[in-house]
């Protein structure tokens, strides 16, 4: 049995490269091997391999599905109605939160980014979050504040990648 007063760090998987999201569904799956409870917060994604089996497993899964700000260009009005959308979907997806030893939100380095998600949302998240939960966070663009935050920070660079030579995603492997 793990003992949870060793849990409660903040993690922070940004950068250019590929894995991020990996890297944190790798360590979900590692805490659901251990028995932990955990919770994913997936945004500005869809129909992805990760949400069809959290989805059919039991596990606590949550989207904030808006069209990733990498992929479209929102304008001002389009940001605030976001901004008010994703407000009340963050009050409702973490009023549970101290039910949960882990808790993934993917994607907040873009929300943080294009100011969908205020930074002060992220720092009382990581102050009020139960004592023994531990937290990660994922996505490009963090803010340094956020980074500072945290107690572990990766940040994943891009060094090849097939998309340089027309290669798109693929279903299974990259969503």
């Amino acid at each position: 049995m793990i003992e949870k007063t060793s849990l409660g760090l903040v993690h922070v998987y940004t950068g250019e490269g590929k894995g991020k999201t990996s890297a944190g569904m790798g360590l979900v799956l590692r805490a659901l091997g251990r028995g932990l409870k955990v919770k994913i917060i997936q945004l500005f994604k869809r129909d992805t391999g990760e949400q069809f089996f959290f989805e059919n497993s039991g596990i606590k899964y949550l989207q904030f599905k808006p069209l990733h700000p990498y992929f479209k260009n929102y304008e001002e009005s389009e940001l605030e109605s976001l901004r008010r959308e994703f407000e009340v979907f963050w009050e409702g997806a973490l009023k549970d939160v101290n039910e949960y030893d882990l808790i993934l939100i993917d994607e907040a380095g873009p929300g943080l980014n294009w100011k969908i998600i205020s930074e002060q949302l992220i720092f009382d998240l990581i102050r009020d979050k139960p004592k023994n939960t531990e937290l990660i966070l994922t996505g490009r663009d963090f803010p340094d504040s956020v980074k500072e935050k945290a107690d572990y920070v990766t940040d994943l660079k891009n060094v090849k990648h097939p998309y340089d030579k027309g290669i798109l995603a693929r279903e299974g492997i990259e969503y």
